[in-house]
């Protein structure tokens, strides 16, 4: 019961402070209580973007499609069943 009034006190104090910025023609804050999900992911962010870029990694993607190709390739011309 405590965490839920904290965090409701806390999540009313940014609010405030967001509209107060808005009032002085300002940009408001940032959010001093982001959630844990999103603070994972913006440090996820990077590593899969990576994914897409990466030299070593799309060789390696290549490598596997071109296995697949080849299994598949194999496998419709010796399918007895």
């Amino acid at each position: 019961m405590e965490y839920r009034k904290e965090k409701k006190e806390k999540k009313k104090a940014y609010a405030r402070l967001k509209q107060i910025a808005r009032l002085q023609g300002k940009k408001p804050p940032p959010n001093p209580y982001p959630s844990a999900i999103k603070e994972r992911q913006a440090l996820e962010r990077k590593f899969v973007r990576e994914r897409f870029s990466s030299p070593e990694i799309l060789k390696i993607v290549e490598k596997i499609k071109e296995e697949r190709r080849a299994e598949r390739f194999n496998g419709a011309v010796g399918g007895g069943f």
